[in-house]
């Protein structure tokens, strides 16, 4: 697993195969199955699904960040650059990520996204989507001018 912003960041790769209790991925002949949020306790109230092709586009997508939302993300296909900024210290960093990573981004970190290939995307949260809760952040353009 790989930790940005102290922390308030992670992605980390589902492993293979497991146990069925367990958040993880199984390649067969049938084709791939990813068992991406299996946590007792835990659901989700908003299941988004998003591709991106940046490449050709010249779009980024997020732009924003949260004021108590946890986001989870689960990369299906492509590689994409994830950009981040802890909104109370303005500290940046990006992350690399792919196919097959599990990202989770903590309220109050600025995030968005930027593919290199066409990529497939699904937003997982505990949270609905709640407007008053997002605040907008050209974050895409200030690493542009960094």
């Amino acid at each position: 697993m790989q930790s940005y912003m102290e922390g308030k960041v992670s992605v980390r790769d589902l492993p293979p195969g497991g146990s069925d209790a367990e958040e993880r991925k199984i390649i067969s002949a049938k084709g791939e199955m990813a068992q991406i949020l299996n946590r007792a306790g835990e659901s989700f109230r908003h299941l988004v699904y998003w591709d991106l092709d940046s490449a050709r586009s010249g779009q980024a997508r997020g732009n924003h960040y949260h004021l108590r939302k946890t986001e989870r993300y689960y990369v299906i296909r492509g590689k994409l650059t994830l950009l981040l900024e802890d909104t109370a210290t303005r500290r940046k960093d990006k992350a690399a990520i792919g196919a097959g990573q599990f990202v989770t981004v903590a309220p109050r970190v600025a995030h968005a996204f930027v593919s290199s290939e066409y990529s497939q995307v699904l937003e997982i949260s505990p949270d609905p989507y709640d407007p008053s809760d997002t605040v907008s952040l050209d974050l895409a353009s200030s690493f542009k001018s960094a």
